[in-house]
């Protein structure tokens, strides 16, 4: 009886790949990746390969041969997504139980890698109400009843500690105990609190207020009769005089479109949403409010995503000795805004809107 030779998974795409172009002479090797799901340079290889031997077989090599088939590759990629299977080892050990195949947790690590897979924590996400999922629903039909141009006209305003030292976990490196590097952090790292409004047209420069180190509030709070700790109502009117209302009238005004219909739209902050400030808004800018900000939802503000942005940029920078370093490292960033990016930011808010709809008001990753 002869044995039957099981087809590999990388022998499976190689034959799809020259079979898309043997059906398909105008396809490029791009086109056909896309199509399999590979690279182009994996195509391009095997394509050249066929057409000079007319074989897409390995060739012979030394060292171990491959332990698992398609099959166990199949198997291997369905165990990863199992609740029990938390481990490469969890996996190896299902996969032996399964198909007899033994294998150790750095072979199934080094497959599931190939396959582009990652070991990755679970994404913690807002915990969103039915009442607040009624909230972004609503928000994002009412958007997408505007005309089609209406968040180009927007200006979105919102705020973000930056910190002078890095809080998160450090990244991990092989070494030994002896090696080991040591990272010395202060108990509180000094931030700078700021706020920022970004328009398809551009951003308005960084306005530094109160939660920034050794920034005082110039206001009072009545009961404690002691500066505000964070930025109260009357400091958020200042910003949207002397900062934002400005800014955004020469934003626009530059852009030569929407100077007199330009909206301001911002997030449901306790100092934004104050009768004061609100009617302030709507007697100041010219279009007035855009929409009222569904709660818990920082998901669909593409600011946020340019906060990212921003973040990585900064750490990327020589590390800031004082929080004067900290502002100006800030704004270079800041000028440094690819203006691609806000387009791509406000053209995709249409996207973001559908897919919340989609989800019914659920939370849509991006």
């Amino acid at each position: 009886m002869v044995k039957q030779q099981h087809i590999t998974h990388a022998q499976e795409l190689r034959l799809q790949a020259v079979h898309c172009k043997q059906h398909n002479q105008s396809w490029s090797a791009s086109k056909i990746g896309k199509h399999i799901g590979c690279n182009r340079m994996f195509v391009s290889r095997w394509l050249t390969r066929h057409q000079q031997t007319g074989d897409i077989n390995d060739k012979p090599r030394s060292g171990r041969p491959q332990i698992a088939d398609a099959a166990a590759e199949n198997y291997i990629l369905m165990a990863a997504q199992l609740p029990e299977c938390t481990s490469a080892a969890d996996i190896a050990a299902k996969t032996q139980q399964a198909l007899g195949l033994k294998l150790s947790g750095s072979t199934v690590t080094r497959l599931l890698k190939r396959k582009g897979l990652q070991h990755l924590t679970a994404k913690v996400v807002p915990m969103l109400t039915v009442k607040q999922k009624l909230a972004r629903v609503k928000f994002a039909k009412a958007a997408l009843r505007r005309e089609r141009c209406s968040w180009r006209r927007v200006m979105i305003t919102d705020s973000k500690y930056f910190r002078l030292h890095a809080m998160g976990k450090p990244a991990g490196r092989w070494c030994t105990p002896a090696t080991r590097e040591v990272v010395a952090r202060p108990k509180h790292s000094v931030a700078a609190h700021v706020y920022m409004g970004v328009a398809f047209h551009g951003a308005t420069s960084l306005k530094f207020v109160t939660g920034t180190h050794k920034q005082v509030s110039k206001y009072t709070d009545p009961k404690s009769k002691r500066p505000y700790r964070g930025l109260a109502q009357q400091e958020y009117t200042d910003v949207l005089h002397d900062h934002f209302i400005p800014e955004g009238n020469k934003l626009f005004k530059n852009a030569g479109q929407w100077a007199d219909k330009w909206q301001m739209q911002q997030d449901n902050a306790p100092a934004h949403k104050t009768p004061i400030n609100m009617a302030y808004i709507a007697a100041n800018v010219p279009g007035g409010p855009f929409l009222a900000w569904p709660p818990n939802s920082p998901d669909l503000s593409p600011i946020e995503n340019l906060w990212s942005w921003m973040d990585i940029k900064l750490h990327k920078l020589d590390k800031c000795k004082n929080i004067e370093e900290l502002k100006e490292r800030l704004e270079q960033v800041r000028q440094s805004i690819p203006p691609t990016l806000l387009h791509n930011m406000f053209d995709g808010m249409k996207a973001r809107m559908e897919r919340v709809i989609e989800l019914n008001g659920d939370y849509i990753g991006k």
